[in-house]
């Protein structure tokens, strides 16, 4: 397969889903090459919080961060800035495992910083996708198996074997990636 741009996955680790009270506290990203699909370039902060306080305990227990390994990380407009940097948007297309919650964020995230919002108003899916290809295969008839699954439904499902540990943004971005590639290649 060849895509027309590079694509540009992203993962985001937050401190709940609520874009008006919650925050980004880590951000990575896996460029990959539109037609091989191999990483070309990563990104990857944990981000200093401001509204702590606010935190989803729900959300805290998934991603596990705590206060004392981000206090010293890099405030959000920093962050922004340097990903804004090393990657185009007019260059990538935006991907992300269920992105409209990322992109919501980084959204946001632009705007503080005051950075234009350069990425394509399209962006690829690899939830999607996999449910796509999935189900054209006849792989969707166990319903406790596959009920809305999550990456780790499909990083168990291709086999897929990374070092490092599921809903650190890095992790699941290459993941991601791996789970693209699975889909391309299987049809």
């Amino acid at each position: 397969m060849d895509f027309k741009k590079d694509i540009l996955l992203v993962d985001t680790e937050l401190t709940g889903l609520d874009a008006d009270r919650h925050e980004i506290i880590q951000l990575a990203a896996v460029l990959l090459d539109r037609k091989s699909l191999k990483e070309k370039a990563f990104f990857n902060s944990y981000v200093r919080p401001q509204k702590w306080q606010s935190r989803d305990p729900e959300a805290m227990k998934v991603n596990g961060l705590k206060l004392e390994s981000l206090k010293n990380a890099p405030a959000l407009t920093s962050v922004i800035r340097a990903f804004a940097k090393k990657f185009d948007g007019r260059k990538v297309l935006l991907a992300a495992y269920v992105g409209w919650v990322d992109k919501r964020f980084l959204l946001k995230a632009f705007e503080k910083a005051k950075i234009s919002w350069r990425f394509d108003y399209h962006y690829l899916d690899v939830w999607s996708l996999a449910y796509g290809a999935l189900a054209r295969r006849g792989q969707l008839r166990n319903r406790k198996e596959f009920a809305g699954f999550c990456l780790e439904d499909l990083i168990k499902r291709y086999g897929i074997k990374l070092p490092g540990s599921h809903h650190d943004a890095l992790f699941d971005c290459r993941a991601e990636a791996e789970v693209l590639r699975q889909v391309i290649k299987r049809g």
